[in-house]
C-alpha cells in the first residue's frame, strides 16, 4: 500500500468554516456557544477514545457520537476503496428517527451516488432527499476526500446549524487524522500477523477469497462424527470449511494425539496433498455445517490461476508438512541405531523428502531394544519401519521398498507416452520441471533418491540468486519441488534409471526394477558425485562414520567431536563453516595451494576467520583406521612428505566430480571424463565405438546431445560452469537454440503423423508448445556452485 497515494501521509487540517453572530438574543446566544464548546470539546477528546482501534471501530464511534449529539436522523460514512478497509460504507440511524426511509432505502441512496462523490454526485443525492423532507451536510475525510465522506441528515428545520456546520469540520478533522493512524495501525498488525508462523499454517480465508475458490469445488453438508480422510488414503479432497468445525488427529497404536482444530474458513491440506501423496493425517467433523470439496486436479488448477491464493494456500501446506516434520507427527515410527548405516539412509531419505516421521535410537532406549531382542529381531534387520496404526512393519527396507510403502510414487502412470522427462531432481532438473510444467507440458522426474542433488545436501548456500540471508539445500530442493507440483509436474523417487533404449521414437528409459518409460523428449540432469580418493578404502566406512553431506542429521552424529572434511569447493567450505558451529575441531584438507581458484570469496574470508577450523593446504588422505566403525584418519603434505593422524570418527568426502553417466555409454557423446557434449562442444567426427554419429542433416542445438531429443543440463554437462565462476554469457543465442527442442522432436515424421510402431493416437508434436520444451536457456545456469577441487 502507498500510503502518500490514499492521503495517510501529510494530511492536513481542514479550515474551520467562519461563523457569523447574530446577538438577537444574548442569554439564548450564550447558552448555545457553550453548548457548542462542550461538543468541540467532546470530540477533542474522541482521539484518545479510538487510539489503537480499528479504522471501522474509529468510524462507528464518531458516528454514534454525532447522531446524539447534532439529534440526527441518520448519520453514514464511506471509506474510499482506496483506502483499504472494510467495511466500506456504515450507516447509524436513531432509534426515534421521523424519517419515512428504512436503513436499506437511505443506503441505496447514499451508496452507490457518493463511490462517485468527487464527480459531483452530490446534488442529486441532496435533491432526492429534500424530495423526502430530508436535509443532508457532507463532509470530506482528508483533504481531496481521499479517505473518505462523511453525511449527516435530518428532518428538522433549519438544519444544518452553523455551529453543527462547525462541529462536523471539526469532527470529521479529527477523523481524518484517526484514521490515518488506525490504518497505519491496521496495516502493522496484518504484517506482524503474516509474518506469524502459526497465523500462515492456520489461515482463515476471506469471504471473498472463498467465492474465487467456489467454481473449482462443490458444497456439500457433513455431520457430526464423519471422518473425511484418514490416514494412507489417496487423491484425497482440498476441504474448506464454510461453517463447519474439524479436529485433526493423528491415530496411533497409544490412541489419538490432536494436531489442531480447525474452523470456519479455514482449509484442510499439507505438502502431499499437491503432490497427490498419501494423507498423515485424521480429519474428523465436530460442528455439522457445509464444506467446499476440492479435488487434488481442480486444487492444482487453482493454485495455477490464481496467483493470491495458491501463496496462501501453497504457504499453509509447506509450514503443515513442517510442523508435522519438527512435532515428530508422521504416520511411521522408525527404530535404529546411530551407528547403523542402513538407518541413516533411511533417516537421510525420509527428511530430505519431506516426509514426518518419528524416531526412536536404540542406543538410548533401553525398553525397545529388549523388546526387540526378546522377538529375535537380528541386527541385519535393523532399522525397523512401522506404520503409526500397527498395519505395516518393514525390517531393514531399502529406500525404494520404503517410498513404495509410503505411497510416495502412487501418482505416477508409466503406461503414459510423457511429453517430457527429467532424469534427476538437483536444482537444474527441477529448473526444467518448473518451467516444462507452467507452460501445460506433461512432465514428469524421476529421481534415485531425493530432490536437490549434491546441493539438497548443503546445510547453507550464500550465494544463490534470490537468497540474500542464504538458504539451505533441503529448503531450496523443497521450495522448488513444490512449485513444480504445484503446476502439475509429477515426480518418481527411489526410482534410478539403468538404460535408455533409443533404437526407435519414443525414447525408453528403464528403471532399475524393470519399470519402463516413455518419453518424446528427455532432459537428463544426473549431475556428479563426489569423487572417492583412490588411495584409501572408504566403502569399508560408508555408513560407519564416511559422509558425502553435511546436514543437520550428520552434525548431531559430530556434536563435540573432532571431523575431517576433504575438498576445496564450496560445498565444503560450506559443510565446514556448518559443522563447525557443532564439532570441536574441523580439519580441511585441500590437495591445492589455494582456494581462490575454486571458493567463493565470503566462504574463504569465513573459514580463514574460524577458529574451530583448521585450513590444511597441499594434503590428501593417507589411511583410514578402526574395527566397526571409523577411528582414527590420516593425512599426508604432499609437499614435504610429513604424515598426520588424529581420532575422529566422522570424515566428509565433497572434492571432485564424477559424472553419473554410465547409463549413457554408446548412447551419447561423451568427453574423456564422462561428462555429456553437447551444442558447439559435440566433435565433428564421433568415435563410433563411444557413440554413434549425430543422425541429422541440421547441427545439435547448444545443449542437444549427439541423441537427437536428449538434452543435458547442470554438471552432468560438459563444459557446465559453476554459479559462482559464471560470467555473461549470450543469452541470446542459448535462447534461439533452446527454444528448438521441439523442432528436434520434429524430424522423426513416424511420430508426427503418430505412426509408430505401439503408438496409434499420438497428439502431432506441432502441437506441443515450443515455449514448453523448453527454456532450457537458465535451466543450465541454475545449478548452485559446484566443485573444482
Amino acid at each position: 500500500m502507498n500510503f502518500a497515494s490514499v492521503g495517510l501521509v501529510g494530511a492536513a487540517h481542514q479550515r474551520w468554516p467562519d461563523v457569523e453572530v447574530q446577538l438577537e438574543d444574548p442569554a439564548q446566544e450564550i447558552k448555545r456557544l457553550q453548548r457548542c464548546i462542550n461538543d468541540l470539546t467532546s470530540l477533542l477528546a474522541l482521539p484518545a477514545i479510538w487510539r489503537g482501534s480499528e479504522p471501522s471501530q474509529v468510524v462507528q464511534t464518531l458516528l454514534d457520537v454525532l447522531l446524539r449529539m447534532l439529534s440526527l436522523d441518520f448519520a453514514y460514512a464511506r471509506l474510499s476503496d482506496a483506502f483499504g478497509v472494510m467495511p466500506v460504507e456504515i450507516l447509524r440511524v436513531a432509534e426515534n428517527s421521523k424519517i419515512n426511509l428504512s436503513a436499506e432505502e437511505v443506503l441505496n441512496m447514499l451508496g452507490d451516488p457518493l463511490a462517485a462523490y468527487a464527480q459531483g454526485s452530490l446534488p442529486q443525492i441532496r435533491n432526492q432527499m429534500a424530495v423526502e423532507g430530508i436535509a443532508i451536510v457532507p463532509a470530506q475525510l482528508g483533504v481531496h476526500g481521499e479517505i473518505g465522506v462523511i453525511v449527516l441528515g435530518s428532518n428538522r428545520t433549519g438544519f444544518p446549524e452553523k455551529t453543527e456546520s462547525l462541529l462536523l469540520n471539526v469532527a470529521a478533522n479529527e477523523a481524518s487524522i484517526g484514521l490515518q493512524e488506525a490504518r497505519l495501525l491496521s496495516e502493522q498488525k496484518r504484517i506482524s500477523a503474516e509474518l506469524n508462523a502459526e497465523n500462515q499454517m492456520w489461515p482463515v480465508l476471506r469471504e471473498g477469497e472463498i467465492d474465487r475458490a467456489r467454481p473449482y469445488g462443490r458444497v456439500r453438508r457433513v455431520e457430526i462424527g464423519e471422518i473425511l480422510y484418514r490416514p494412507g488414503e489417496v487423491g484425497r479432497p482440498c476441504f474448506i470449511l464454510l461453517s463447519v468445525s474439524l479436529e485433526i488427529v493423528q491415530p496411533t497404536i497409544h490412541g489419538e494425539r490432536l494436531v489442531t482444530i480447525l474452523r470456519p474458513g479455514m482449509f484442510t491440506g499439507e505438502a502431499g496433498s499437491i503432490a497427490g501423496q498419501r494423507t498423515v493425517v485424521q480429519a474428523r467433523v465436530i460442528q455439522a455445517g457445509e464444506i467446499l470439496e476440492v479435488r487434488p486436479e481442480d486444487l492444482r488448477t487453482l493454485v495455477a490461476h490464481d496467483a493470491s491464493l495458491s501463496e496462501i494456500l501453497l504457504r499453509a501446506f509447506m509450514l503443515r508438512r513442517l510442523m508435522l516434520i519438527d512435532r515428530q507427527l508422521g504416520n511411521i515410527v522408525v527404530i535404529g541405531s546411530r551407528h547403523s548405516a542402513d538407518t541413516l539412509c533411511l533417516r537421510e531419505f525420509l527428511s530430505r523428502n519431506g516426509h514426518p516421521f518419528s524416531y526412536i535410537d536404540l542406543d538410548i532406549d533401553d525398553a525397545y531394544r529388549n523388546l526387540l531382542d526378546r522377538f529375535g529381531i537380528a541386527v541385519s534387520e535393523i532399522p525397523i519401519v512401522i506404520g503409526n496404526d500397527g498395519t505395516m512393519i518393514l525390517l531393514n527396507p531399502s529406500t525404494s521398498q520404503l517410498a513404495d510403502s509410503l505411497g510416495l510414487n502412487d501418482n505416477i502412470d508409466n503406461s503414459s507416452l510423457h511429453d517430457l522427462i527429467i532424469v534427476g531432481a538437483g536444482p537444474a532438473g527441477l529448473a526444467a520441471a518448473v518451467y516444462a510444467a507452467s507452460e501445460g507440458i506433461d512432465a514428469l522426474v524421476i529421481e534415485s533418491h531425493a530432490p536437490g542433488g549434491q546441493a539438497g545436501s548443503s546445510s547453507k548456500i550464500e550465494n544463490y540468486l534470490g537468497f540474500p540471508t542464504g538458504i539451505s539445500g533441503q529448503e531450496l530442493a523443497t521450495s522448488a519441488t513444490k512449485q513444480a507440483q504445484k503446476f502439475g509436474a509429477k515426480m518418481a523417487l527411489a526410482r534410478a534409471i539403468v538404460q535408455l533404449r533409443c533404437q526407435r521414437r519414443p525414447y525408453e528409459l528403464v528403471m532399475n526394477d524393470g519399470t519402463v518409460f516413455f518419453a518424446r523428449t528427455i532432459v537428463i540432469a544426473t549431475g556428479a558425485d563426489y569423487k572417492k580418493p583412490t588411495v584409501v578404502n572408504l566403502d569399508r566406512f560408508v555408513g560407519h562414520g564416511i559422509h558425502y553431506g553435511a546436514t543437520f542429521l550428520e552434525a548431531q552424529l559430530c556434536e563435540g567431536e573432532e571431523v575431517i572434511v576433504v575438498g576445496g569447493g564450496n560445498s565444503a567450505g560450506q559443510a565446514a563453516v556448518f559443522l563447525s558451529q557443532h564439532a570441536r575441531k574441523v580439519y580441511m584438507l585441500v590437495r591445492a595451494a589455494t582456494l581462490s581458484e575454486s571458493m567463493s570469496h565470503y566462504l574463504i574470508a569465513r573459514i580463514s576467520g574460524n577458529p574451530s577450523i583448521e585450513l590444511l593446504w597441499n594434503s590428501e588422505l593417507a589411511d583410514l583406521g578402526g574395527e566397526s566403525a571409523l577411528e582414527n584418519v590420516s593425512w599426508v603434505n604432499t609437499l614435504n612428505g610429513e604424515v598426520r593422524s588424529v581420532k575422529a570418527h566422522h570424515l566428509f568426502i565433497m572434492a571432485g566430480a564424477s559424472p553419473n553417466t554410465s547409463w549413457l555409454r554408446g548412447r551419447v557423446a561423451l568427453d574423456e571424463k564422462g561428462f555429456i557434449l553437447t551444442g558447439r562442444d559435440l566433435p565433428l567426427v564421433v568415435d563410433p565405438d563411444r557413440s554413434p554419429l549425430w543422425p541429422l542433416s541440421r547441427p545439435p542445438f547448444m545443449l542437444e546431445s549427439s541423441l537427437p531429443g536428449v538434452f543435458a543440463v547442470g554438471d552432468v554437462r560438459s563444459g557446465s560452469v559453476p554459479v559462482k565462476m559464471t560470467g555473461v554469457r549470450d543469452e541470446q543465442e542459448k535462447f534461439l537454440s533452446t527454444q528448438k527442442i521441439t523442432t528436434a522432436v520434429m524430424d522423426f515424421p513416424g511420430i508426427i503423423a503418430g505412426t509408430a510402431p505401439g503408438w496409434t493416437e499420438l497428439p502431432r508434436v506441432e502441437d506441443l508448445s515450443i515455449r514448453a520444451t523448453m527454456t532450457l536457456t537458465t535451466f543450465d545456469a541454475m545449478t548452485p556452485p559446484g566443485e573444482e577441487d
